[in-house]
């Protein structure tokens, strides 16, 4: 059984098994477009999500908002996991490339999200149901 703790951080999970799929998976055709790229949107809205929702799980979980520590310690494990899922593409997915820019789109949604933490995007409460 799941404990109250953790299954806030659900949705979370769910969504880097999602990255990863979509990490992983030979090249995804996306339209191009001349100021910014769709798949650098992409990237920036999905490490975005993907820390927002690891945040949100902190916050439900404690009953509070992430500490500037732990908010800190999120951003870079999700910085992390996209240099690593860039790795992973360029080295084990064919048609797929290690690139620099969707790096920095994946760090600038983490960085995003990380601004988010303290806003009333982020509860600071615990739900009591």
């Amino acid at each position: 059984m799941i404990n109250m703790i953790n299954k806030w951080y659900l949705p979370a999970l769910l969504w880097l098994l999602i990255v990863t799929g979509l990490s992983v998976s030979p090249s995804v055709p996306l339209p191009k477009f001349d100021l910014f790229s769709a798949d650098k949107l992409g990237h920036l809205a999905a490490y975005g999500i993907l820390s927002w929702l690891l945040l949100y799980g902190h916050a439900r979980a404690t009953g509070q908002k992430a500490s500037t520590k732990a908010a800190f310690f999120i951003f870079v494990m999700s910085c992390g996991y996209g240099i690593l899922m860039e790795f992973v593409q360029g080295t084990f997915i064919p048609g797929r490339f290690y690139e620099i820019d969707d790096m920095i789109a994946n760090g600038a949604g983490a960085a995003l999200a990380w601004a988010l933490n303290g806003t009333k995007l982020l509860p600071a409460e615990k739900n009591k149901s």
